[in-house]
């Protein structure tokens, strides 16, 4: 069965692959089949961790032919009775940056706190691997008829690493401290019902009321608004914020030590609520911001596993038969965001000229070098939710020309020399974001002065999130049901501090999306999504460059990356936006 969402080349041995060639005989004579589509290319696609949640850290990714197999498990070599799973050594990570912290309480988290959080404190909802969402730490979730009140129920018997028990008090508890933070509870606040957000029914069970019908409000839980830290955690870092670096969850691994932009190690934890096994003894995750030194490390051995979106790498990778590598294409959007609350970007004229200036043919040519899709909204096509025939006119100078000399007549002060000033930001280093700046420099030459800020992307993250940019590179939208995603387009997320980046407001388009959230009709959802889409393209607030592709790699000892289940025993989905599930993985030695 092929793995969804996802495309897995992966190294067996000799002995391996005839092993699993006769196991895949006799699952032929049982009976079986493909698990669905739901893809923007061939490797189909899909999948969402917080909200993403984080910056444009590369170039965007890579589309196109991935250039790998599927084995047919639908896992990555796995383990039986011949050979089984070994338990053991530590597993070495390379990832793209590292968080300021790992509080999901104030933390804003981008994919590498992310992926490092999913170990540490699991979510309370999960992906499966047909894009529906899945019970982890809750047991059940059961609305009222309007779906403006939930009932949670929680499992039982969990532990946080510290001892501390997990139930309704430590979840209430986590979730009012992210409601209270003035950015992540800037994700929350929309959400819930202001007056009372929470009810307690007892030591396991609790209700969410919300501001308003949403059917979807489960899949909230699949992100970072889903991870639970320990209510004796949260408090003590209050009063030292040293312990933000040291979380405490209840996931499969505890952190043991962390440096921060060095090295964060999380060992075991031998008291894991589920009655399965956890086969590696620790794992190691090294921030490396410079995509090129990350894989250049990888293929030295100095790491076992690592993710990145760049192309350079995708291609390189493809090359290397020996090393599991999986693609996925289905999550993110590469783009250039602009300002609506400061000048030049406030008026439309200045985004309509930066957009038709955008040199799209040579960024695929010489950047991508013809592999990426292109990406006129969110969605990818093939998507379910994509809307077919939005044109943003780039490769269009013509059509700036008389639109900066209009703005630069109304509004001098903000041009020199007939030309638009502005500044442009993104993080790094990064040689795939340096290159794509020099590019798209040479195309805006034509009507703007710009100022190029490059920053860590813990830094940049902020600094967009409190306005203080003109133009920058961002990565996000990468969520598997939309309804999160209205949280960055909503008009109420935009205060000082602000998760609707690119400060873009319009109430009517509020209104669609409070009719797509009380929906349980897919095809109503559908439609008033191509409505969405519509309007935000129509703003010109997004200019949108490529569907992100990632790659997950692992050396050709890294086994079972792929065969991650639920408590209830459904395979979760693979990777999405460079995050992958760890306790069941293990290496061969």
């Amino acid at each position: 069965m092929p793995v969804k969402g996802n495309t897995v080349n992966n190294p067996l041995s000799k002995r391996m692959l005839a092993v699993l060639l006769t196991l895949a005989m006799i699952a032929g004579a049982c009976g079986g089949g493909s698990d669905g589509d739901d893809a923007s290319t061939t490797d189909d696609v899909a999948d969402g961790t917080g909200g993403d949640d984080g910056s444009g850290s590369d170039d965007g990714g890579d589309g196109g032919d991935d250039g790998g197999s599927t084995d047919s498990s639908g896992t990555d070599s796995g383990g039986d009775a011949a050979d089984p799973a070994r338990f053991g050594g530590t597993l070495r990570v390379g990832f793209e940056a590292d968080p300021s912290g790992l509080n999901p309480t104030i933390s804003a988290m981008a994919p590498g706190a992310i992926l490092m959080s999913t170990a540490i404190f699991e979510t309370l909802t999960v992906w499966d691997e047909n894009d529906t969402w899945q019970n982890n730490l809750t047991e059940s979730w059961t609305p009222n008829a309007d779906f403006t009140v939930w009932e949670v129920k929680l499992r039982e018997g969990i532990t946080f690493h510290d001892g501390e028990p997990f139930n309704t008090d430590a979840v209430l508890h986590s979730l009012s401290a992210q409601l209270t933070d003035p950015l992540i509870g800037l994700a929350l606040r929309p959400v819930f019902n202001e007056s009372l957000p929470f009810e307690k029914i007892d030591e396991f069970s609790f209700i969410i009321n919300t501001s308003e019908p949403n059917a979807q409000l489960p899949t909230y839980f699949t992100t970072q608004l889903g991870f639970v830290g320990s209510t004796k955690w949260i408090e003590e870092a209050k009063l030292d914020p040293a312990l933000h670096q040291l979380p405490v969850g209840v996931g499969p691994f505890k952190i043991e030590s962390r440096v921060q932009d060095s090295m964060t190690r999380v060992v075991r934890n031998d008291d894991w609520w589920r009655d399965e096994p956890i086969y590696l003894d620790a794992i190691e995750f090294f921030p490396l911001q410079q995509e090129s030194t990350r894989y250049d490390q990888l293929l030295s051995g100095d790491f076992d596993m690592a993710h990145a979106t760049d192309a350079d790498n995708i291609f390189r990778m493809r090359d290397e038969p020996d090393f599991l590598n999986i693609e996925d294409d289905d999550g993110e959007e590469f783009l250039i965001m602009f300002n609506a609350q400061k000048a030049p970007f406030d008026d439309i004229r200045v985004r309509q000229a930066a957009t038709h200036l955008f040199p799209r043919q040579e960024y695929e040519d010489f950047i991508q070098r013809g592999t990426t899709i292109p990406a006129n909204s969110m969605f990818a096509p093939g998507s379910k939710w994509h809307a077919a025939g939005l044109d943003q006119q780039v490769d269009s100078p013509e059509l700036a020309a008389p639109l900066i000399a209009a703005y630069c007549a109304d509004v001098p002060e903000s041009c020199t020399d007939g030309k638009v000033n502005i500044e442009f930001q993104h993080n790094g280093p990064s040689i795939s974001l340096d290159n794509t700046f020099t590019l798209i420099k040479a195309s805006w030459d034509a009507g703007f002065n710009i100022t190029l800020q490059v920053i860590p992307q813990d830094v940049h993250v902020n600094e967009v999130a409190f306005g203080l940019f003109d133009a920058a590179t961002w990565r996000y939208h990468g969520q598997i049901d939309p309804e999160v995603e209205t949280l960055f387009f909503s008009c109420s997320t935009i205060t000082a501090i602000s998760i609707n980046f690119a400060r873009n407001c319009n109430e009517e388009r509020d209104a669609l999306m409070s009719q797509q959230r009380g929906s349980t009709d897919e095809a109503e959802r559908i439609a008033l999504w191509q409505e969405i889409q519509a309007d935000i393209n129509d703003s010109r607030h997004y200019l949108w460059i490529n569907h992100t592709r990632w790659i997950v790699s692992g050396s050709e000892n890294v086994r079972d990356v792929c065969a991650g289940t639920t408590p209830d025993g459904q395979t979760l989905r693979c990777t999405h936006n460079g995050k992958w599930y760890t306790p069941q993985i293990w290496l061969e030695q």
